[in-house]
């Protein structure tokens, strides 16, 4: 139990800071339209991947509705939407491809796009549903959220890039270096079971918005940033003594630096997993730790 203890207090901080980061990140995607442009790059794909021109995917973004979709209401500004259902695609793409004209000329209309990816994809659909418009629009649709399900990948890999660096800056700010956490928690009692209480209490808020909440305004991320600064880094820095203020590395020697370096790495690498992941990991072992003797 007593190990299990300082587990849950190493979590505890670790999944603190991945919030942070998680914050952090949600900043610099809102800032730099980072889903929208994952959401255009897979709309190129679909609509101009052998298109030099780009016409269809001009005239795509062009369009009343995805122009309504790319406004930003919180600043009064245009931006490529972040999220697009495959409703609203099909609904688009119909109306870029068929103009004033009606469906019955649909067939011909595909054989004269620009792009001859799309207008090899779009027959083949129109085979399969054997030119029943329902079916047809249907089979798009689904292709639609099968890319968007690529597209989510790449995405999520790549903001996993980001978040290492970012958890890096974090473990070197504040001073976060795991093996260094894990030794304050298990020779330090008192600061032990003032974390492990911090950590209890987070892990039974079943509505934790700080977790649950996905793809924040700007003005909500940054409000989050500060509230996690301010409360619950906070809570932590004191017990564990991160910072760079209270600490002295007179004594230290090259192998003390490599492990503390190696440490820092450990903690980038914990806060890239995402707070979701330390919030559910936190919970399972909280939980463990309730069925059994308190210590």
């Amino acid at each position: 139990m007593a190990i299990l203890t300082v587990v849950i207090g190493i979590v505890f901080v670790l999944l603190l800071l991945s919030l942070l980061a998680t914050t952090i990140m949600e900043l610099l995607a809102s800032f730099f339209h980072l889903r929208g442009r994952n959401l255009t790059k897979a709309l190129h794909n679909m609509l101009a991947s052998s298109d030099k021109g780009e016409v269809l995917l001009k005239d795509f973004k062009n369009n009343s509705l995805y122009k309504h979709l790319s406004q930003q209401y919180s600043n009064n500004t245009q931006g490529p939407p972040s999220y697009m259902d495959s409703t609203t695609f099909q609904s688009i793409l119909f109306d870029i491809i068929l103009k004033e004209d009606g469906v019955e000329k649909l067939k011909d209309k595909i054989d004269t796009l620009p792009d001859e990816d799309l207008k090899k994809v779009l027959n083949q659909l129109l085979r399969d549903a054997d030119h029943n418009l329902d079916k047809f629009k249907g089979g798009i649709e689904k292709w639609y959220n099968d890319v968007m399900d690529r597209a989510s990948g790449w995405y999520k890999r790549y903001t996993q890039k980001i978040l290492i660096w970012v958890g890096i800056l974090i473990a070197l700010v504040f001073n976060a270096d795991t093996f260094s956490i894990y030794t304050s928690l298990e020779s330090d009692p008192q600061a032990l079971q003032q974390i492990v209480s911090l950590a209890e209490n987070f892990a039974q808020n079943e509505e934790n918005t700080l977790i649950r909440q996905a793809d924040p305004a700007f003005e909500a991320s940054l409000e989050n940033l500060r509230s996690i600064v301010d409360n619950e880094i906070n809570s932590i820095k004191s017990p564990l003594g991160l910072g760079w203020a209270e600490n002295d590395f007179s004594n230290y020697g090259i192998y003390d630096w490599l492990a503390k370096i190696l440490g820092y790495l450990v903690t980038a690498l914990a806060i890239s997993m995402g707070a979701p992941f330390w919030f559910d990991l936190l919970r399972k072992i909280v939980n463990v730790r309730a069925s059994g003797a308190k210590p």
